[in-house]
C-alpha cells in the first residue's frame, strides 16, 4: 500500500513538473519562432545593398499573396535594380496578355491616363497605387526613347486569352497593327467572351502566329506571342474537370511565353528579364500536389528553358491583413475583403528587428553551417502562401501556409514582419471581375 502511494506521489509530481515546464517554455517563448536569431545581422541586407547576379538571364520576384502592398512594391524595386544595375528592360507579369499589351501601350504614350488603363484590366489585383507608381516610373523612363530602346511590360498568363483578341480588335479599329485585310475582317467579326467563342478559330490564330513570328519588327513579334497565347487557351485542359492538369499546363505555358518574350528582348540587345507572379508559380522545386503527378512550377519550367540561368527571389511575411477575393462572388456580386494571417515563419519574424520591418536574405551569403540561420533556410519551416478565393475552410485547414525548405525553392527572399492589404483603385465593393486561380 505504501509503495502504491509513493508511486502515485511520483506520478503527480512528474505531472506537475511537466505542466510547470510547459508554462515556463510558453512564457519564455523557448519553442516559439518569435525570438531573435543569433547571427542574423551578419547575413541580412537592406534591399538597396542586394546584388542580382549579372550572369542570370531571368530574375523572378514572387508574391506570398496577391493582396499586399509590400509585394507589389517589391516588383518595382527588383525591376528598377535590373534596369539600373543589370541588362534588362522588360518585366513580365502573371497577367492576361491583352491586359499587359494595353498597359504597355500606355507607358509608351505621354497622354494615356494610366489610372484609367489600370481600371480596364480584366482582374483588379494590379489596379493599385503601387502598380501605378511602377507604370509612372516606366513612362518617365521611356520619354524620348525609341520603342526599340524602351521599357516593356508583358503578360505571360494564358488565362484570360480573350483579352488578347479584344486588344487585337482595338488595334484593327484604330487602323493600327501589322494585320492583313483578311485578318482584320476575321478579327472584327469574332466574338470573344468565352473560350467556346473562338475555339474553332485555332487554325486562323496558328497561321497568324507563324506569319508574325517571321517578322523582324518588335511589335509583330510581340503580337505573335499574343496569338500563341490564344492557341494555348484553346488547347488547355478543362479547369473544372481537370484542375491539376490545367494548373500544370498553365505553368508550362507561362514559362514558354516568358521564353518567347526573352527572345524578343535578346534581339534588341537585352540579356535579362524580370518575371513576377505568386510564389507558388515562381518557386523552384515543384508545387504541392499528389504523389505521382507532374508538380513542375513555372519556375521549374523557366529554370529548364534557360538552362539553370534563373534567379528566384521570394517574398514572405510574419503577419498581417491580406486583401482577397471572396470565393464564388463574380459579376455584380464580386467581393473582396481583408483577412488576418500569421505564417509563424521564424525567418520572417526577424524582420521585426530591422529598419522598416523588412530585410533581404541572399541564401548564397549564408555559408556557416552551424548557425541557426543556415539550419533554418535548409530545414522545413512554415511559409505563407495565400491564394485568391477566400473561404472559411481555408482558415480552419490553415491553408495559408505550407512547410518547405526555403533554400530548395528560392535563391533569396525579401522578408517582412507585417504587411498591409492592397486597395484596388476602382473597386468599390461590387465591381465586375471574372474568376481566376492563383
Amino acid at each position: 500500500m505504501k509503495r502504491h502511494k509513493t508511486t502515485v506521489q511520483i506520478c503527480v509530481f512528474a505531472m506537475v513538473a511537466f505542466i510547470c515546464a510547459l508554462i515556463f517554455f510558453y512564457r519564455t517563448d523557448a519553442w516559439s519562432p518569435d525570438k531573435k536569431m543569433t547571427g542574423i545581422e551578419a547575413v541580412a541586407q537592406d534591399f538597396s545593398a542586394f546584388v542580382i547576379p549579372s550572369d542570370v538571364r531571368v530574375v523572378g520576384i514572387g508574391e506570398a499573396t496577391h493582396g499586399n502592398r509590400e509585394f507589389q512594391l517589391a516588383k518595382k524595386y527588383v525591376f528598377e535594380k535590373l534596369v539600373c544595375e543589370g541588362n534588362g528592360r522588360a518585366i513580365c507579369f502573371e497577367m492576361a496578355v491583352g491586359d499587359a499589351a494595353m498597359i504597355n501601350d500606355a507607358v509608351h504614350s505621354a497622354h494615356a491616363d494610366l489610372t484609367e488603363v489600370l481600371g480596364k484590366q480584366s482582374y483588379p489585383l494590379y489596379d493599385t497605387p503601387e502598380i501605378l507608381s511602377l507604370l509612372e516610373w516606366m513612362r518617365a523612363y521611356n520619354q524620348g526613347l525609341r520603342y526599340e530602346d524602351s521599357l516593356m511590360i508583358y503578360g505571360v498568363d494564358m488565362q484570360g486569352a480573350q483579352t488578347a483578341i479584344h486588344y487585337m480588335q482595338e488595334l484593327c479599329r484604330a487602323g493600327d497593327g501589322p494585320f492583313t485585310e483578311e485578318e482584320k475582317n476575321r478579327l472584327l467579326s469574332m466574338k470573344a467572351e468565352e473560350k467556346d467563342d473562338y475555339a474553332d478559330d485555332r487554325a486562323f490564330f496558328e497561321a497568324m502566329h507563324q506569319r508574325l513570328l517571321e517578322h523582324d519588327d518588335i511589335r509583330s513579334r510581340q503580337l505573335s506571342v499574343a496569338a500563341g497565347c490564344i492557341i494555348q487557351s484553346i488547347d488547355s485542359p478543362n479547369y473544372y474537370e481537370q484542375p491539376r492538369q490545367y494548373s500544370h499546363y498553365r505553368d508550362l505555358c507561362m514559362g514558354k511565353n516568358l521564353k518567347a518574350y526573352s527572345e524578343i528582348e535578346e534581339a534588341r540587345g537585352y540579356s535579362q528579364v524580370v518575371v513576377t507572379a505568386h510564389n507558388g508559380h515562381v518557386m523552384k522545386g515543384g508545387a504541392s500536389a499528389l504523389p505521382g503527378e507532374n508538380t513542375e512550377t513555372m519556375g521549374d519550367q523557366i529554370n529548364r528553358l534557360f538552362e539553370g540561368s534563373y534567379f528566384c527571389i521570394g517574398t514572405e511575411f510574419y503577419e498581417g491583413y491580406v486583401n482577397i477575393h471572396t470565393f464564388g462572388t463574380y459579376g455584380d456580386a464580386y467581393h473582396r475583403a481583408d483577412h488576418f494571417y500569421r505564417s509563424d515563419d521564424p525567418l520572417a519574424y526577424q524582420a521585426k528587428f530591422f529598419d522598416d520591418g523588412a530585410y533581404c536574405l541572399d541564401f548564397s551569403r549564408v555559408t556557416e553551417e552551424n548557425t541557426l540561420v543556415y539550419k533554418s533556410i535548409h530545414s522545413y519551416i512554415f511559409n505563407a502562401i495565400v491564394g485568391e478565393g477566400y473561404t472559411s475552410y481555408d482558415e480552419l485547414a490553415k491553408n495559408h501556409r505550407i512547410k518547405l525548405v526555403p533554400a530548395d525553392r528560392y535563391d533569396a527572399v525579401i522578408y517582412y514582419y507585417e504587411v498591409t492589404p492592397i486597395h484596388p483603385i476602382h473597386y468599390s465593393g461590387a465591381a465586375e471581375a471574372p474568376g481566376r486561380s492563383n
